[in-house]
């Protein structure tokens, strides 16, 4: 599985990057790797992050007629950076395998002991 996560503005612009972004991305996986399942994730801008944290918000442009259900927009960089960093962690971990965490670990562990060996290092005892 295949996982990402998307920041974006909360208008129609960000929206629609969302939708023909998953859309793209299914349709390229499909052809390349159709083995793999992809899922997208909007981390931020949502309404509720509007609310909760008390975006400035404007309203829709006018001029834009791609589709979008909310009555305001906010723009991505409003999110203050430590509450995106937090929301980014909590969906990173959320969805982390710790078994495949586990594997990766080890066999980094194994290639820095082969490459220091490689150079006449001695890797740290055990």
């Amino acid at each position: 599985m295949v996982r990402v996560f998307v920041v974006s503005d909360w208008d129609q612009s960000g929206v629609h990057l969302f939708s023909a972004l998953a859309e793209d991305v299914t349709a390229f996986a499909a052809v390349d790797a159709p083995e793999t399942k992809v899922a997208f994730e909007r981390l931020a801008v949502t309404e509720q992050q509007i609310a909760d944290y008390g975006l400035p918000i404007a309203p829709p442009k006018v001029s834009d007629h791609r589709s979008f259900s909310g009555t305001s927009t906010t723009q991505a960089e409003a999110l203050p950076p430590d509450v995106l960093t937090a929301v980014l962690k909590a969906a990173i971990t959320s969805h982390r395998e710790m078994r495949v965490l586990a594997a990766l670990l080890e066999h980094e562990e194994d290639e820095r002991r082969r490459l220091l060996k490689s150079l006449g290092c001695e890797p740290d005892a055990d």
